[in-house]
Parts: structure tokens; sequence; C-alpha cells
């Protein structure tokens, strides 16, 4: 007799480190908001996240027509719906809950960041790049 396990989660991989990743994020991707974590401050980023866990995220902000370039880096893993983000120059985590709307959109809602925000309810789409 023999049996056959269909996994709904076959998206998930463990790393060596024993993280989990969803490979579904994996990829280069794209998002922004407005007023949504400082009012009057618009943000744009490109977020690449690698199978190895690693992120690199660059920001653009914008105020007062004014343009301001960063760059994070850092672990990502999932545990659940859950979507950490470890950043090595805080040394912070920020927690979100994710859901993959599609292939090439995933929405992402603040639990815990590290920063203050106008905006309790912090929440964006990512896009996918490539």
């Amino acid at each position: 007799m023999s049996f056959l396990v269909i996994s709904c989660s076959n998206h998930v991989k463990t790393l060596e480190n024993g993280k989990k990743i969803d490979s579904r994020l994996v990829g280069v991707w794209s998002g922004s908001e407005k007023d949504q974590q400082i009012e009057g401050v618009e943000k744009k980023w490109d977020m690449t996240r690698n199978a190895d866990g690693t992120f690199i995220l660059d920001f653009v902000f914008t105020q007062n027509g004014l343009s301001q370039k960063t760059q994070e880096t850092g672990n990502w893993w999932v545990e659940g719906n859950k979507f950490y983000e470890f950043h090595e120059e805080s040394e912070q985590t920020d927690v979100y809950t994710y859901s993959v709307l599609n292939k090439n959109q995933v929405k992402f809602k603040s639990q815990s960041i590290s920063i203050s925000m106008s905006n309790d309810s912090y929440e964006f789409i990512d896009t996918r790049k490539k």
C-alpha cells in the first residue's frame, strides 16, 4: 500500500540555519507608500529577497520636493503567515503578516516595527519586478 502526500506548503523551504523562507517571496520587488509612516513623506523601495534568506532594500524618501536614497541589508524568514525582516544596520527585526495575492503581488501589514509611525496599521503591497 502506498500513500501520496500533497503538501500545501511546498513553497516553504528550510535554510541551513533552520529558518524558513517562502520561495514565492524570492526576487526583486518594488513598493511605495505616502504619509503612512511619516506625514508628508513619500517612500519608494526596491527589495531584493534572496533564496539564502538575505535581502537588500533600496529606499528613496521624498519630502518637500527633496529626495534621499538609503540602502539597508539583512536577513528575512517566515513563520506561518508572519514575515520577519532583521536589519543589520539597526539590529532590529520588523514583523509583518503577509498574504500572497498572486504570483506578482504580496500584501504586508505591520505587527511590530522598529520605527514610530503616523499610522498604527501600516500596510503595503510589494509588486514583483523580476
